[in-house]
Parts: structure tokens; C-alpha cells; sequence
């Protein structure tokens, strides 16, 4: 038997560009307002700290994404059509709104998305984090995920048994990694070059634990679907894993794609981080 837990800690079943700021030269401070440009300059100076002082890092699922569901979890068109059709429906929404969030972004940021790099990037970061949690080398990964998943990791970490070391692998895809939302993400001061990827990994992970008691190991194999949010910079082609989604249920409505509430932004952001959570739905 299995220490209570572990499996649920591993296995799971399984959202305008601003122009910059207009700066007045010294001399011309000194011109319009004498004395005073001493202080104006180094408000300005402070705000222009502010605006680079930004940390992608910060940044998480703040917002309900519509995850389309898979053909195989919605109900058949004869036993219920409406609920079919409506799907079918947001299904070709979605589609069409990730469409015009690529065009968006290519038009007002001036930069040509690589997708494939990209999806490379969100696989392999996906890997790294899954076998640095296994090993408990979360500091390896910092870089690579946000404050929310960090977090959500180290908290988990806590609950693995000490007895035991364990390692993780991923042995294959089941199904082509597959891209289902992209969202652009416009930060207040700063041009236009975060996009949030989110991409669905369909695979068979191996889980192989080893008890440093009894010296036994135990192999167990499992089928995980899930949908894992990056925070892509265009300008660098580097990732951050924000978080996690689930699958929509066959009968959910679009949500808006924004949160006007900050503390439900803040926790949703919090929820998301933890990628190994298991769907309360």
C-alpha cells in the first residue's frame, strides 16, 4: 500500500498597448519651470524605476478560461442535443477568439509568434518541473514558474513521506501536445510582448517510488491529462508556467476574460498555481 496522499500529490485526474511615457529633456524643465525640474526629474525617474521594476513572476491565472471539452466527455447529440450544440458552438468561439488574440498580438506588438519554439519550451519546462518536485529540487526551478506555483510546490513538498525517494518520468504523449487558448496580456507601462499559451499534455507518466526503510520499489503508471498555463515572452521566447486549468464542463458558458475583483483575481491565481490539485467538478 501506498502512504496515504502520494498519489493524489502526483497523479491527478484531471486565461491596447500603452504607449511610454512622454519624458521632457532637463533643459527644457529648466526652461518651462526653474527651480522645480530638480523634482520633476526624479519623479520621473522613480516612475520609469516602477514601470522596469516589473517581475513576470507575479503573474497568474486571473481569470476563468473556457477550456472547449473533448468530444469523448460530451453527451451524444441524441441523448442531448442542446447541450451538444451549444458546445459545439463555444467550441468554434474559442477557435475564433484565439484566432483574432494571435492577429491582435502580431499586429500591435510588431513581433511573429514562434509557435513551435514555443510549444518545445512548454514541454520541456513541463518536464523539468514535474521530475524537480519528484526529486525535491524545487530551487532548480524557480526561474521557470511563478511566485503561485512556486508556492503551491513547496507546500506540497512538505506532504511527501521522508522515508521515501521517489522519481518521475514522463514514458510518452499520447496525443500530439496541443495548443487551446491564447490569451495576450497587456502590462500597464511596458510594450506589448506577454502572451498566456495554455496547452493540453495528454500522457502516460511513470511514478517509481523507492522505500529507504525496506528497500522497495514500486512502479505505478498513469494516465494524466493536463491543461498547463505559460506566460510567453515574445521578445525572448522564454516561459513561465503560471498554473493549471481543468476541461469545461460539457454545459459551461464563456466566461468574461477578465477579472474586475482583485481578491477573486488574487485567489483564483493562488488555486491555478497549484498544478497538482485534483478537479473539484
Amino acid at each position: 500500500m501506498l502512504p496515504n496522499g502520494l498519489n493524489k500529490i502526483m497523479f491527478r485526474t484531471p486565461k491596447r498597448v500603452l504607449f511610454p511615457a512622454r519624458h521632457l529633456s532637463t533643459t527644457t524643465l529648466l526652461r518651462q519651470q526653474g527651480s522645480s525640474s530638480t523634482t520633476e526629474t526624479k519623479t520621473v525617474k522613480k516612475k520609469d524605476s516602477k514601470l522596469t521594476n516589473f517581475n513576470p513572476r507575479h503573474l497568474g491565472i486571473s481569470a476563468e478560461v473556457y477550456i472547449p471539452p473533448s468530444f469523448k466527455n460530451l453527451p451524444s447529440f441524441f441523448r442531448s442535443p442542446v447541450v451538444f450544440g451549444n458546445a459545439l458552438i463555444r467550441r468554434i468561439y474559442t477557435f475564433g477568439l484565439n484566432t483574432v488574440q494571435v492577429a491582435l498580438f502580431r499586429y500591435q506588438s510588431g513581433l511573429k509568434p514562434n509557435f513551435l519554439l514555443w510549444k518545445n519550451n512548454a514541454i520541456e519546462s513541463y518536464v523539468d518541473v514535474n521530475k524537480a518536485f519528484a526529486a525535491r529540487n524545487l530551487s532548480s526551478i524557480k526561474p521557470l514558474v511563478s511566485l503561485w506555483v512556486d508556492e503551491a510546490l513547496t507546500a506540497r513538498a512538505k506532504q511527501l513521506p521522508k522515508n521515501f525517494e521517489l522519481d518521475w518520468q514522463l514514458l510518452k504523449f499520447e496525443t500530439v501536445p496541443k495548443l487551446v487558448s491564447v490569451q495576450v496580456m497587456m502590462v500597464p507601462g511596458h510594450p506589448l510582448e506577454h502572451i498566456q499559451l495554455i496547452y493540453k499534455f495528454d500522457t502516460k507518466q511513470r511514478l517509481i517510488k523507492l522505500n529507504k526503510n525496506t528497500h522497495e520499489t514500486e512502479t505505478l503508471d498513469r494516465d494524466v491529462t493536463d491543461y498547463v498555463a505559460f506566460l510567453c515572452d515574445a521578445s525572448s521566447d522564454e516561459l513561465i508556467m503560471m498554473g493549471s486549468v481543468f476541461e469545461s464542463p460539457p454545459d459551461a458558458k464563456l466566461p468574461k476574460n477578465f477579472e474586475d475583483d482583485m481578491s477573486r483575481a488574487i485567489q483564483r491565481m493562488k488555486i491555478s498555481g497549484d498544478i497538482f490539485r485534483v478537479n473539484s467538478k
